[in-house]
């Protein structure tokens, strides 16, 4: 074989091996990719249900917190040496070691969670404060919408919902917030800061965007819906 046949050969040999090596390089690749998403795609997945764990688990907690401040007022009016003191006491005990309970369940989930993502503004504790001080508190535009996202998500997304079925405005969604967490009138106009007859015009406003009729009750159509 001649040198130029030979030179060929080896060329024609070294680009056939060059491609079947690129093939296979090609194809480990494409699986380590593959893996990398599929990793990827369950770990978002686990974020995802602990989010959602860790809400509930507060939205429980907060319920627990709410039975707690209604117990120790009913305390203040028994006696002690009465049944029902008793029984309250009982109750309180046992909310309290609820509360204990979902707070250590929170917390791994916010471990497990947190070298993965920020964890959001903790929205229970601004229904809380928004609870024992509405004058005083005063949310933030991002807090806002972290109460928001949490209160829709808890509610299967009924915000979302009347948003995209009546257009309701940024506020009328602050609004149905608190009424579906039961804030008495008096709370309401506390945290927006508003005049009875403010309050009354923005809630007006907002039932005839629901299309209601005047005899139904708007809180009592949003805490039902």
């Amino acid at each position: 074989m001649d040198n130029p046949s030979s030179l060929t050969f080896f060329l024609f040999c070294f680009c056939w091996v060059a491609l079947i090596a690129g093939a296979v390089l090609g194809y480990i690749i494409g699986i380590r990719m593959a893996r990398n998403r599929e990793r990827h795609r369950l770990v978002k997945e686990k974020i995802r249900k602990n989010k959602v764990a860790i809400y509930h688990y507060q939205k429980e907690k907060y319920d627990y917190i709410e039975q707690i401040n209604r117990l120790e007022q009913d305390l203040q009016s028994l006696t002690e040496e009465s049944e029902l003191y008793k029984e309250r006491v009982s109750d309180l005990e046992y909310y309290k070691r609820k509360v204990r309970e979902h707070e250590q369940v929170i917390e791994r989930l916010s471990s497990a969670s947190s070298e993965t993502i920020e964890l959001p503004v903790d929205a229970f504790s601004l229904l809380l404060q928004l609870k024992q001080d509405p004058v005083r508190t005063n949310l933030s535009r991002q807090e806002w919408m972290e109460l928001l996202r949490t209160t829709d998500l808890l509610f299967n997304n009924f915000l979302t919902e009347l948003k995209q079925k009546y257009g309701i405005t940024r506020h009328e969604e602050e609004i149905c917030c608190l009424i579906k967490w039961n804030f008495p009138r008096k709370d309401q106009m506390a945290v927006f800061n508003n005049t009875t007859d403010a309050l009354t015009k923005s809630k007006s406003r907002l039932k005839k965007r629901l299309q209601l009729d005047e005899k139904t009750d708007l809180d009592q159509f949003i805490r039902m819906y």
